[in-house]
């Protein structure tokens, strides 16, 4: 294990990123996805390796974006990454707040929804609320991400789905509901979740993250630095 900073993170992170030279995205604002990911303890960088495999697709394509009504909006991305796309995404939907008490963003066919983390807290602390939730077919899980405006981060609800229950998920394996509102979420029965990560227990690792570095696996980092 090797110990890094936050702006190191960021630095080799924006570099790996540009290094693929696609047509969209831009490395700051995923640099620093990977990187509020990684300072709560959710092992953003491993999420960012696994995503480098979704982040150069021999044919790029645009998101096809259908809406259902003046508050609900169904986007395709392609089975490509969050990260390319999603800022740009919540920027526009956002807006859509003045107009609604709530909007539901429906993302179809997207990759690396761990990394949603940062957008999402983002928006919160501009006073939306949001919730977010996805099948995380790897640990057949559905997560959860709840965060009431104004909240610095989010609130994460784990529920483990049974095996015989998988094929009535299949279809949601790459699907990511999104839920913006002006009001407020009430907060899930602990009961309902196998897991439930606190927004405190995060600050206790992002304040640990800041004063002490951040701790990366060996090989983890020399990935990074190849792709930069």
């Amino acid at each position: 294990m090797i110990l890094v900073s936050h702006n190191e993170l960021v630095a080799i992170s924006g570099k790996a990123f540009a290094g693929l030279r696609l047509p969209y995205g831009e490395a700051d604002l995923i640099a620093n996805m990977v990187a509020d990911l990684e300072m709560v303890g959710l092992q953003g960088i491993k999420h960012f390796i696994k995503a480098l495999s979704y982040l150069n697709p021999p044919n790029h394509q645009p998101c096809h974006i259908r809406f259902e009504s003046s508050s609900v909006m169904t986007i395709d991305f392609n089975n490509e990454s969050i990260l390319c796309h999603l800022p740009t995404v919540l920027g526009y939907i956002s807006e859509k707040i003045i107009d609604n008490h709530s909007v539901l963003l429906n993302i179809d066919n997207c990759c690396d929804r761990w990394l949603a983390f940062g957008e999402l807290c983002k928006l919160s602390r501009e006073g939306i609320s949001i919730k977010a939730c996805w099948y995380y077919a790897v640990e057949l899980t559905e997560i959860t991400y709840l965060l009431n405006l104004g909240n610095e981060l989010s609130e994460i609800y784990i529920r483990h789905i049974m095996d015989n229950h998988r094929g009535l998920t299949a279809n949601a394996e790459r699907k990511l509901i999104i839920e913006l509102s002006n009001g407020e979420f009430m907060l899930p029965c602990a009961g309902e979740y196998q897991q439930h990560v606190s927004s405190d227990k995060l600050k206790q690792y992002q304040e640990s993250s800041w004063v002490n570095g951040i701790s990366i696996e060996i090989d983890d980092w020399k990935i990074l630095q190849k792709a930069s």
